[in-house]
């Protein structure tokens, strides 16, 4: 009887729990932390908000500086152009579903945004971060500007936490300018 019903289960029991530990292992021998590191992604990012350059990361001890905002990941600078590519993660539709940076120049003006990645309703919350859409946030001059950008029809929470996160740009880029092209 105990070979029967106890033992396959308890066999069974024992191979999932070496499994596991052996996944464990693997992933922890191969994992790649990418916090502060300019990655393939982050970089199209930057090139598609203000066009190709050269970028280094603001870094306070090894880790990016985000000037203590929960929405910024990461700011980065073209010192070169003079430009400042602010990374954040805002809620769109869905959770932290809009991943993208806004690139504002030393003037203030925003220049652009690139995606990272989106995450929001293939076809609707999509949209946001398609190049037509984007283009009405080239060259605005201040917040008021980016909520004159009209919301996409049957994407409206998506529309509203892109221009959240490109007003907040705006703002982070303001308050710590002095710091950001020392």
């Amino acid at each position: 009887m105990i070979k029967r019903y106890i033992l396959p289960p308890l066999v069974l029991t024992l191979i999932c729990a070496a499994v596991s530990g052996l996944l464990a292992l693997a992933y922890d021998a191969t994992y790649v932390d990418d916090t502060g590191v300019l990655t393939a992604k982050l970089i199209k990012a930057c090139d598609d908000a203000a066009g190709d350059g050269e970028y280094e990361m603001l870094l306070d001890d090894g880790k990016p500086v985000t000037f203590g905002y929960d929405e910024v990941n990461s700011v980065i600078v073209d010192k070169e152009r003079e430009i400042c590519f602010i990374e954040l993660t805002e809620d769109g539709y869905s959770t932290g579903g809009l991943h993208f940076v806004a690139a504002v120049d030393k003037s203030g003006i925003i220049l652009g945004v690139g995606f990272i990645s989106n995450t929001d309703t293939p076809g609707l919350g999509s949209k946001v971060s398609e190049g037509d859409y984007l283009k009405k946030y080239k060259n605005l001059d201040n917040n008021n500007a980016v909520e004159d950008v009209d919301n996409i029809t049957s994407a409206t929470y998506s529309s509203k936490g892109l221009k959240k996160g490109i007003a907040l740009a705006h703002d982070v880029f303001e308050e710590n300018k002095g710091e950001i092209f020392k």
